[in-house]
């Protein structure tokens, strides 16, 4: 099973092991933004539990209600999520979603997709 969708924020790539979430070229996530993305993740994963992977390279900015709906109700249904990062921006909004948010389930940020796979794969079913 395969299976894609996109919006105007994201491109969604859902495996049998794995959500793929590629945030596109200069997007801001407000909180009417993140609310549409998680919306959109969930339907495709319809109530499987998996770990996430997360490219943020090209994302421009998370408002702070965004990173705390992201962060609490967007986690539903993530058993690890790995941020893939191109510092020093995207650096940045990792750090911060990080250092504000007590985490649930493993999460990291990575420069590398390999790493960031095996660290998916070492904290969940992948």
């Amino acid at each position: 099973m395969r299976r894609s969708h996109e919006n105007k924020y994201a491109i969604y790539l859902l495996t049998e092991e794995l959500m793929h979430i590629v945030y596109k070229k200069n997007v801001s996530i407000d909180l009417r933004a993140a609310q549409k993305v998680v919306q959109d993740r969930m339907k495709l994963q319809n109530g499987r539990e998996m770990p996430v992977l997360c490219d943020i390279r090209e994302l421009r900015m998370v408002n702070k209600p965004a990173r705390d709906y992201l962060a609490l109700e967007g986690s539903q249904w993530i058993t690890a999520l790995a941020f893939l990062i191109d510092p020093p921006i995207t650096d940045m909004i990792s750090s911060i979603y990080l250092g504000t948010h007590a985490q649930t389930i493993p999460t990291q940020s990575f420069t590398k997709k390999s790493e960031a796979l095996a660290f998916l794969k070492k904290n969940g079913p992948i």
